[in-house]
């Protein structure tokens, strides 16, 4: 069996495999309204990891060690990042899935799907946390239908406020890795180099 750091070399080699982290210049969001602000020379977008079965495997695998010591009764994704590792995850664990979501006005208009009882406690898992928005969203949709929410648990930590927000609002963030220590395993192993690093790291420092 690998240990910790095996595992997070594994996965940190299986998201570049996937195309999930990318290094470059890209073109965000924020040059919709900024169409002059530098380029930023690393993309992170773990959606792309449903089409590779390997890398699959991998990042499943870290999900599971990250989940294996906390006290639940359902697993919830936070769509639609994390629903396929959260449907492989309740099909190997055998413990029941549900989906926090936005009401809509016609059917049922749930905002929890799947069954589940008031008073049972859920895991929140998501593919990566930047400011935590959208997981304090799922934590209180699944709040306000009686479930109870104490953790959170991400693939990649960007660092960016996620866990001193989520501590802030009564959760726990568990993270596989941060992108701090994402970037130093590739540059250990060659990935990117000493120029490109720190070009890296200057631009996320910078914004």
């Amino acid at each position: 069996m690998a240990d910790e750091g095996e595992e997070t070399e594994a996965l940190a080699r299986a998201l570049v495999e996937a195309g999930a982290i990318k290094f470059g210049a890209f073109r965000l969001k924020l040059h919709e309204q900024q169409p002059d602000a530098p380029l930023a020379p690393i993309y992170i977008d773990l959606r792309p990891l449903r089409s590779f079965p390997e890398q699959m495997d991998v990042a499943v695998a870290t999900y599971r060690r990250l989940i294996g010591g906390l006290t639940f009764d359902l697993l919830a994704d936070v769509p639609i990042g994390s629903s396929p590792f959260v449907a492989i995850l309740s099909h190997l664990t055998r413990v029941p899935m549900v989906t926090p979501r936005e009401p809509k006005g016609h059917g049922t208009g749930a905002t929890v799907e799947g069954a589940f009882t008031p008073g049972q406690t859920v895991v929140v898992i998501d593919d990566l946390v930047t400011r935590a928005n959208s997981k304090l969203e799922a934590a209180h949709r699944l709040e306000s239908q009686g479930l109870c929410v104490r953790d959170i648990v991400v693939l990649v930590d960007r660092e960016q406020g996620a866990r001193e927000a989520l501590a802030e609002a009564g959760y726990v963030l568990h993270a596989a890795v941060t992108l701090s220590e994402l970037l130093a395993i590739y540059r250990r192993t060659g990935v990117v180099d000493n120029e490109a690093y720190g070009r890296i790291v200057a631009y996320l420092g910078a914004h």
